[in-house]
């Protein structure tokens, strides 16, 4: 053998410990991260052991391509986390941006806990990427994302979960990668200025639709909140003639259970909800009593009426509805696709000039938003995925 095959052999063993070296320091050790699901959630609080887990994490999301954005810190306000993102968009669409309209100006991700960070491609667009299941913790929410939010499932037009671009596995810890979404629904129902009623109604039929979806394929959410739902802009007929209605998609199946397709209808039932004490939202009568079996489907239509009728659509059918959706007895409250066929045939039946108006908007008359000029983009983009 030649003294050129040697020095070709010996430069091929150099760079083969190098690449070596170079990802294994790279490479987060598993015990530096939080255990389970829950530490994942409360990291940043009294968990001083996991401050913020991303800082960790960085050099092995670049190495998939991604570079997370970075976290500006705990601050003196409700959310937990706040981290600087100018995002673009990842579905494919360009959409406007109105400068003088405070709510399409969200340049911040905020969370409610430590289990999201923002991140962006190596192509330049944004993504939020989530920590899914650690260990045997967040299993079920990992099924329930594989059934629907990826392949033919996320293609279908009356799904409107958020798709799940691809898995990212670390040992035992599932990350998900979803579209950067910078548009809660919960502002814009209650402090647009710009949103007739058509667009109203238009965004409330989706979330119906998307609540009958998923009711189809035996999934009931258990969260069913309007802060649950996003979109990538908010739509302004008002101030816009032109402004194309966004999509609306249906994020975050942590408390979320599914049942399999030979089960009865009987037999749909959950004793304890999955946050259980934990859960701060509002409780529906049925949950007011610890391990009662209930119906989860008719818990997701009282969520989701829940705030919808602290506004009026000034439609007298339409309000009725939501009323309905909120009745103490679960078996009196309409189901999904009742709804959603009941309110599309009203909107059918109106005209399209006699939607041209601003709703009603009752937490906005007891002050809910305060001044809604002062409100800035940033502080309106929450994000739970």
């Amino acid at each position: 053998m030649g003294l050129d095959s040697y020095t070709t052999i010996a430069s091929i063993c150099t760079v083969a410990l190098y690449l070596g070296w170079k990802f294994s320091s790279r490479r987060v050790s598993r015990s530096t991260l939080p255990p389970n699901m829950e530490l994942w959630r409360t990291a940043g609080e009294d968990n001083a052991n996991y401050k913020n887990p991303w800082t960790l994490l960085g050099p092995f999301f670049q190495d998939k391509d991604y570079t997370l954005h970075p976290w500006v810190g705990e601050e003196s306000t409700d959310y937990k986390y706040r981290a600087t993102c100018l995002p673009t968009s990842t579905l494919g669409r360009h959409y406007p941006r109105h400068p003088n309209d405070t709510f399409h100006i969200m340049v911040l991700l905020q969370t409610m806990n430590a289990l999201l960070c923002p991140a962006r491609h190596k192509k330049g667009f944004d993504v939020v990427i989530k920590t899914l299941c650690t260990g045997d913790g967040g299993k079920a929410q990992l099924r329930i994302l594989r059934k629907l939010a990826t392949a033919d499932a996320a293609m279908k037009p009356t799904n409107h979960v958020l798709p799940m671009f691809e898995e990212i596995h670390l040992d035992d810890i599932v990350f998900g990668v979803f579209p950067f979404l910078t548009t809660p629904l919960h502002p814009m129902f209650f402090c647009s200025s710009a949103s007739s009623a058509a667009d109203m109604l238009n965004l409330m039929l989706q979330m119906f639709e998307a609540t009958v979806y998923i009711h189809d394929c035996l999934v009931a959410h258990q969260d069913l909140f309007i802060d649950n739902f996003m979109c990538e802009y908010l739509p302004r007929s008002l101030a816009d003639r032109n402004s194309m209605p966004p999509r609306v998609f249906l994020i975050d199946f942590e408390a979320a259970v599914d049942f399999p397709p030979e089960s009865r209808p009987e037999d749909r039932l959950v004793s304890s909800h999955f946050f259980g004490d934990e859960f701060t939202r509002a409780r529906a009568p049925e949950l007011q009593e610890k391990n009662t079996p209930y119906d989860p489907f008719a818990l997701d239509i009282w969520q989701l009426g829940y705030k919808m009728s602290m506004f009026s659509t000034k439609i007298e059918a339409v309000d009725s509805i939501v009323q309905e959706m909120i009745r103490d007895e679960p078996k009196s409250r309409p189901t999904a696709k009742e709804i959603f066929d009941r309110v599309m045939k009203i909107q059918r039946s109106i005209p399209p000039d006699q939607l041209d108006y601003k709703p009603i908007d009752f937490e906005l008359e007891r002050g809910w938003c305060g001044d809604a000029s002062s409100l800035s983009g940033s502080e309106l983009s929450t994000a739970s995925t």
